[in-house]
């Protein structure tokens, strides 16, 4: 029996921005219609449901007693929508082999925003190391981590934020053995210099859609 997949779906801020949620922390079923988002912050869960314009159910995933977080589950069917997310590289079972996402350059930085807030991590310190030589060696240490377990994707990654922004960042390959997993993953860094140029680029206007604890760290770094 032939999908029916008529219906048009165009790019928007939002969208992107959920699509950069879906490629991290986003699950294709098998079945060809579901989609899944599942992640330890409700407030990222109600953001990617309102972005969507879903009124589907939030349900609760076993407590892991791994990590000692409660975690949530979203979960929606919709035929075309599934369609256009193979379409632009989207897949089951994506985590170590996906590679490029087929998003508009007017886009990306929103799908970027998505990407942080669904597998990255903003991080800001003082470096003190060296105040026994003098009490003025007092530094700001700020970076904006980009990862996956699949190398070809950030590398993609890398390659559009070049093209782009033209800067560069650092990919990182680290590898931790778990009882589930040995597959290292890879880290796109950007530091201090770089990491504000980035936070500026992706947090580009107020009240974009976003995880509100990653903004609040990026925000003293705004210059809007």
């Amino acid at each position: 029996m032939r999908r029916q997949t008529n219906k048009k779906i165009c790019w928007n801020n939002k969208l992107a921005y959920v699509v950069g949620l879906i490629t991290t922390d986003g699950n294709l079923s098998k079945d060809k219609r579901h989609i899944n988002f599942t992640s330890s912050d409700i407030q990222l869960i109600n953001t990617f449901k309102s972005c969507l314009n879903k009124n589907n159910f939030i349900t609760l995933n076993p407590f892991s007693e791994r990590t000692k977080k409660q975690s949530y589950k979203f979960q929606f069917g919709d035929v075309s929508f599934y369609d256009f997310l193979m379409r632009i590289g989207l897949y089951p079972n994506k985590s170590l082999t996906i590679d490029k996402i087929n998003v508009p350059n007017k886009y990306f930085r929103d799908f970027l925003r998505g990407h942080l807030d669904g597998d990255g991590s903003i991080v800001y310190y003082k470096d003190q190391y060296n105040t026994y030589l003098n009490p003025k060696y007092i530094y700001d240490r700020l970076f904006v981590y980009f990862t996956s377990a699949s190398e070809k994707h950030i590398e993609w990654l890398q390659k559009i934020i070049i093209k782009l922004k033209k800067i560069h960042g650092n990919i990182e390959c680290l590898k931790f053995k778990t009882k589930k997993s040995s597959n290292p993953f890879y880290r796109l860094k950007f530091s201090t210099k770089e990491a504000k140029i980035i936070l500026n680029w992706i947090y580009y206007k107020p009240n974009l859609p976003c995880l509100l604890r990653k903004y609040l760290i990026a925000k003293p770094f705004l210059r809007n």
